[in-house]
C-alpha cells in the first residue's frame, strides 16, 4: 500500500480522547489487584502450610503446594497489572491485525486500548477467584468468569478491529 505508515514510529498521533467508562475499568482494575493483594497478604499468616495451586476445568482444586506460592501469585499479578494499565494508555506503539493507517487509526487505537483494559479486568476476576478459591474454597465460578472474560475480550477486540479496517 502506497502512501501508509511502515513503522510504529511512523504511525499518525493519538487523538482520542479517552471514554470514562475505559478510564474507570482502568481504575477499578488497578484497585481490584491492590484489594486482592492486600488481601491475601492479610490471610496469608492463617492459611494452612499446603494450599491449592491449581484449578480443573470445573475450578476444583486439583493440586496443591506450599503456601508461599501464593506469594509467587500476588507478585506476578502486580508485575503485570501495574505495566498493563500503563501500557494500555499507549495504544500507538501495539500490534495490530490488521495495518494502521490515517483512516483507521484512531478507532484501532480507541479498540487497542478497550482490550487491554477489558484483559486487565478479566485478570483482576481471575485473580479474585484464585485468592477466593484458596482462603474460602468455591471460587470456581469467578475462575471460569475470569478465563471467559479474557477469551470473549481478546475474540471482540479482534473482529472489531477487522471490521474497523474496511
Amino acid at each position: 500500500m502506497t502512501g501508509t505508515p511502515t513503522t510504529k514510529a511512523d504511525r499518525p498521533a493519538r487523538t482520542y480522547r479517552t471514554g470514562p467508562v475505559t478510564r474507570v475499568l482502568r481504575w477499578i482494575s488497578v484497585l481490584a489487584m491492590a484489594a486482592i493483594t492486600a488481601w491475601l497478604l492479610i490471610a496469608y499468616p492463617s492459611l494452612p502450610e499446603t494450599v491449592a495451586t491449581h484449578f480443573g476445568p470445573a475450578g476444583e482444586a486439583d493440586d496443591w503446594g506450599p503456601k508461599w506460592s501464593l506469594m509467587v501469585i500476588a507478585g506476578v499479578m502486580v508485575l503485570l497489572s501495574l505495566p498493563l494499565a500503563a501500557i494500555s494508555t499507549r495504544p500507538r506503539g501495539f500490534n495490530y491485525p490488521v495495518e494502521i493507517t490515517e483512516s483507521n487509526a484512531q478507532t484501532m487505537y480507541r479498540e487497542g486500548e478497550r482490550l487491554m483494559v477489558w484483559t486487565l479486568l478479566g485478570m483482576q476476576v481471575l485473580y479474585l477467584g484464585i485468592a477466593w478459591s484458596v482462603i474460602l474454597g468455591g471460587g470456581g465460578a469467578l475462575l471460569v468468569l475470569g478465563i471467559a472474560g479474557l477469551l470473549g475480550a481478546s475474540i471482540l477486540a479482534i473482529v472489531r478491529m477487522v471490521r474497523a479496517a474496511r
